[in-house]
């Protein structure tokens, strides 16, 4: 049975005035002076909480009138092809971190950013399944090659996982960095900030829609419900951001999850391929069951993330994260204060020669002064403006509220650190700079040379923007002691 031309005018109407009223009052919130509220702690919380539950109860109303209208089979085909979709598109949320950091976007615009961006997502990745449906429908023998295709995504993602938790989430920030920086470069005279951000956020949603499109194919080949699919998911998506983006890191068994919904709809495709072609044996998994495999895995993945996300930190836990407090205690005496960034400032335009007047002395002295204070403002249990070993460790142990000031802090400051640092005037560091950068962190000139060695994650000879963003964001947000960003500042 098809799904009624009404059924999509409704589903579609519905959309699109979820969407209007959101963006409406966060105008009115705007307006009145509650953004504020609304944009950090339990103010951002709410909102966002509120929204998902709006764009995902349309989706389960989609879901029941496709049920009730055109059968329970096509219905169950939608809600787990939505699910997949959800879940495969969770890494993206990493993606557009990273280029919201990468572009110093204020976190008040960052909703209408994610909008525009999704939207141009949308309409690409539309395109891009109909030629697909067109395909599979004319010729099943695709089954077998896409099948495979989501078998080997299955096993990088799971393995990935196993050998580092950001593996794969952080191969693709840095693809997404590369293309932030291709956009920003071929924006023409009289672009607009924004347009350059949209096409950002929407290129590299499609970039990374090639693993979550061909899982959905593996469900339903219906182009229209495959569309239904991504547009309830992304739209989802955008309100998950603000929710998930500083904690997705903490779920320590994303990727095997992901992995494992991969490796089943591939594995579901070799199978209705091989139904198709008359082996026997090759039976068809119904769509309840479908249906059963994906919530479970995604259940207990976040379950099992967010128990292992709580426990204690180990014995080289705690070590590593006392001795990354040892770099930032500038003046070793205990705990991290507001003297010790501006002690460091001080050394810093010393070993470059800059006077701590000059604009670049005034731009690394509020950078540091900014990234001090999105860290007290986490870490700082006492209230007592300062930051000591004790907090410092625990707070490693809590997701950051204000993910979104936290990561324009940290871009900001990698920034001006590059700015400072960079002798030659190429917008990158390389290995000599670099050690001379982590010799005012009081790093030796082996330990800068392994340090650079590990951070440089592109194997090209410098360092840019992204990657010490990067390694900034893991040093001050990450407790895993084998992360790269352990040794952002040169010190082993």
């Amino acid at each position: 049975m098809t799904v009624p031309v009404w059924v999509w005018a409704v589903a579609a109407a519905g959309l699109a005035a979820a969407i209007a009223a959101e963006v409406a009052a966060g105008r009115r919130s705007a307006r009145s002076g509650a953004s504020g509220a609304l944009r950090s702690g339990e103010g951002t919380t709410r909102w966002a909480i509120g929204w998902v539950g709006v764009y995902v109860s349309l989706a389960v109303l989609f879901g029941l009138a496709v049920g009730v209208t055109a059968g329970w089979v096509t219905a169950g085909q939608f809600y787990t092809g939505y699910l997949t979709e959800y879940s495969l598109s969770l890494d993206n949320l990493f993606v557009f971190s990273v280029i919201m950091t990468w572009f110093a976007v204020p976190p008040a615009r960052q909703p209408r950013i994610l909008l525009l961006g999704i939207g141009l997502a949308l309409v690409m990745r539309s395109a891009l399944i109909v030629a697909g449906a067109a395909a599979l429908n004319r010729f099943g023998w695709l089954f077998y090659p896409l099948g495979a295709v989501l078998v080997w995504t299955a096993i990088a993602l799971i393995a990935s996982g196993r050998a580092r938790p950001d593996g794969q989430s952080g191969r693709r920030a840095r693809l997404a960095a590369r293309l932030a920086r291709k956009v920003r470069r071929s924006g023409q005279p009289g672009t607009t900030p924004l347009v350059l951000l949209a096409v950002a956020i929407g290129l590299a949603d499609l970039l990374f829609a090639f693993d979550s499109i061909p899982a959905v194919f593996g469900i339903t080949t219906n182009a229209l419900l495959v569309v239904a699919c991504n547009v309830f998911a992304l739209m989802g998506l955008r309100q998950l951001y603000a929710l998930l983006a500083g904690v997705l890191g903490r779920i320590v068994y994303l990727n095997t999850g992901l992995g494992l919904i991969c490796a089943f709809i591939g594995v579901k495709l070799l199978l209705r391929a091989l139904h198709d072609s008359g082996v026997s044996w090759a039976a068809e998994i119904p769509a309840w069951l479908s249906i059963l495999v994906v919530a479970g895995v995604l259940l207990v993945t976040v379950l099992a993330g967010v128990a292992g996300g709580r426990r204690t930190h180990t014995a080289a836990e705690r070590a590593m994260l006392e001795r990354r407090f040892a770099v930032i205690d500038t003046d070793g005496n205990g705990v991290w204060q507001r003297e010790d960034y501006r002690l460091l400032t001080r050394r810093l335009c010393e070993t470059f020669g800059l006077a701590a007047d000059s604009p670049t002395g005034h731009a690394l002295a509020s950078a540091q002064r900014a990234l001090f204070d999105a860290m007290l403002s986490h870490m700082d249990a006492n209230h007592d403006q300062e930051i000591s070993r004790e907090e410092f460790v625990a707070g490693l142990r809590r997701a950051i509220k204000d993910r979104a000031g936290f990561e324009v802090a940290v871009g900001t400051a990698a920034r001006t650190l590059i700015q400072v640092a960079d002798q030659d005037g190429n917008g990158v560091l390389d290995a000599g700079e670099y050690a001379r950068l982590a010799a005012v962190y009081g790093a030796g000139v082996d330990e800068a040379e392994q340090a650079f060695g590990r951070l440089d994650q592109d194997h090209n000879g410098v360092l840019d923007a992204a990657e010490l963003t990067a390694a900034i964001g893991q040093f001050f947000a990450s407790r895993d002691p084998g992360a790269r960003g352990s040794v952002a500042f040169g010190r082993l």
